[in-house]
């Protein structure tokens, strides 16, 4: 049996569906039983706990019946205590210390494409340290990377195109010339429940993305084109953004962005070397096609 944090986010919920289907058994650690009782079916186990909470976590594992931890909890965006430092590091310390105390050995990890040493961001910084956390732990463990993820209820090509129906136009941070490599989240989930399954994947971290590497302009203009719709761009320079987005932290419990996510998007998050299609031997969804599946005209 599998013990999952995160499953009723948006990463979770899916990858719980395709391992299910695999014929995994799965205990969910969930903040909320009565919330997540619209996950619970025939293989799956309902348990009140939290990341950050390591009693809580080590009350999952007390029966002995976990032999695997996969952790995909994480933030986008600091709001109150739930900062990188406590969910990215802290949390995944939590997890690890856990599962070595109750004798699992086995741990998969969802991190993300840009993570490494010295990130400007601090988002990819803390990633960087949960990895790291990870790696010297003694677990066997698989990380994935994957980039900006689309889906169903995503909230990436969501947002836009909420903006997209109400507004004649879209601001776009900097000169719209950043790449992305966006990845169709069902793609993701079939390979976290491959590795979950196969001990090859023991001891490997992953770059995962999807089938093109896209500028954040044709991003824009593939959701419009979806959507039948013409919107006028304009770029904001990156200097003007900042402040803005500091005033916004200040003020607003959830910014529409941060000065940490622009550091973000003044770099690429792509990947030249796609675990999907070399590793595991899955065709990416392409963007265009992807998004047709969930957004409305």
């Amino acid at each position: 049996m599998i013990l999952l944090s995160g499953a009723t986010g948006f990463v979770g919920g899916k990858l719980l569906r395709e391992m299910l289907k695999h014929g995994v058994q799965v205990r969910c650690l969930v903040r909320n039983l009565f919330k997540a009782e619209a996950i619970r079916q025939p293989g799956v186990e309902l348990i009140k706990g939290d990341v950050t909470d390591k009693n809580s976590i080590l009350n999952a594992l007390n029966d002995g019946k976990i032999t695997m931890a996969v952790h995909l909890v994480g933030i986008l965006a600091e709001t109150g205590q739930a900062t990188f430092q406590f969910i990215h590091i802290q949390g995944t310390r939590n997890m690890v210390e856990a599962c070595k105390e109750k004798g699992v050995k086995r741990f998969v990890h969802i991190s993300a494409l840009g993570t490494r040493e010295n990130a400007r961001s601090e988002y990819h910084k803390t990633k960087w340290e949960a990895e790291e956390i990870i790696r010297n732990s003694g677990l066997e463990y698989t990380i994935f990377r994957p980039s900006v993820l689309f889906g169903k209820e995503d909230k990436f090509v969501n947002l836009f195109a909420q903006i997209i129906k109400i507004s004649p136009f879209i601001m776009i941070p900097g000169n719209g010339q950043n790449k992305m490599q966006p990845l169709y989240v069902k793609d993701l989930v079939r390979t976290m429940t491959m590795a979950v399954q196969d001990a090859q994947h023991i001891n490997k971290v992953y770059e995962i993305g999807g089938a093109e590497k896209l500028t954040f302009d044709q991003i824009i203009d593939t959701i419009c084109g979806v959507m039948g719709k013409k919107r006028l761009k304009i770029h904001v320079p990156m200097f003007l953004m900042r402040p803005g987005a500091a005033i916004a932290e200040n003020i607003l419990p959830k910014p529409p962005i941060t000065r940490d996510q622009i550091l973000m998007l003044e770099e690429d998050n792509i990947t030249d070397n796609n675990a999907l299609e070399s590793v595991f031997g899955i065709k990416p969804v392409r963007f265009e096609e992807g998004i047709r599946e969930y957004l409305r005209t």
